[in-house]
Formats: C-alpha cells, sequence, structure tokens
C-alpha cells in the first residue's frame, strides 16, 4: 500500500501567492483612489461650511472676510486631518485678483496622504472644481 500525503506542494503554493500578488497590485492603486475620493469629499463639505461662514459675514459687513481669524478661527490658515484651505481673493479672467468686496476664494491643498489628490478650489461666485497634481480642472 502506498501512503497519501496530504498537504500542498510548493510549487501549488507559489502559484496561489503569485495570483494573489497580480490581484493585490490590481486592486489596490483603486482602492487607495477610493479612499482620496472620500476625504476629498469631507473636505468639499467643510469648505462648503466656511463658504457659508464667509457668506454670514457678508451680510453684517458687506465685505467678504480676507482672513480665516475674521471668521471666528484661530489661525488664517485651517487645516483638516488632510488638507490646508486659506481664504484669498478671487481672480477675473484675466488672472487679476478682484476685490474682497466681491468675492473670496477658498483653496485647499491636501497634505500627508492627500498631497496626491492636488487642491480643491471654491469661491462665493459659484467656482467649484478639483485640480489634481498634473494641473487638469474637474468641475464639482
Amino acid at each position: 500500500m502506498s501512503k497519501q500525503h496530504k498537504g500542498f506542494t510548493l510549487l501549488e503554493l507559489m502559484i496561489v501567492i503569485a495570483i494573489v500578488g497580480i490581484l493585490g497590485s490590481i486592486v489596490f492603486p483603486s482602492y487607495q483612489e477610493s479612499i482620496r475620493e472620500s476625504k476629498r469629499s469631507e473636505a468639499i463639505a467643510e469648505l462648503q461650511k466656511l463658504l457659508a461662514a464667509q457668506e454670514r459675514y457678508f451680510l453684517d459687513n458687506r465685505k467678504y472676510a480676507s482672513k480665516l481669524t475674521a471668521l471666528g478661527f484661530s489661525t488664517d490658515t485651517w487645516a483638516t486631518d488632510y488638507y490646508s484651505v486659506e481664504a484669498g481673493a478671487c481672480q477675473d479672467g484675466s488672472g487679476s485678483n478682484m476685490d474682497f468686496e466681491l468675492c473670496v476664494e477658498l483653496t485647499a491643498t491636501g497634505t500627508g496622504s492627500q498631497t496626491k489628490d492636488g487642491k480643491i478650489i471654491m469661491n462665493t461666485i459659484g467656482r467649484s472644481v478639483h485640480i489634481d497634481t498634473d494641473d487638469n480642472e474637474t468641475q464639482l
């Protein structure tokens, strides 16, 4: 009688590891992108809250706040876990800055693991875009 061995051969184990490695190399980048997109959504919600605060400031002062400290923040640069947010003047079509009485623009720049995400720009006259690290602009 021959004795049968139970278990896997080294070749079978190597094939399984190769398949898992190939699947992981395909799935992991997609997973990272979906995480980046979810963090971007959180940043967009925070920017919308800041724009609402700017609108309330405008109702009281007839101009937008040029500094975030005027809105009650402790510094002029506000940071979330993954983005750094600054307020600045909007640019007109020629690239010149507009007056803060007319428009304010909030720019969220990715930090840490979100650095590859680029920037999110929203302003009080309706511009809402995502600019990736290759300077490709997408409307939000």
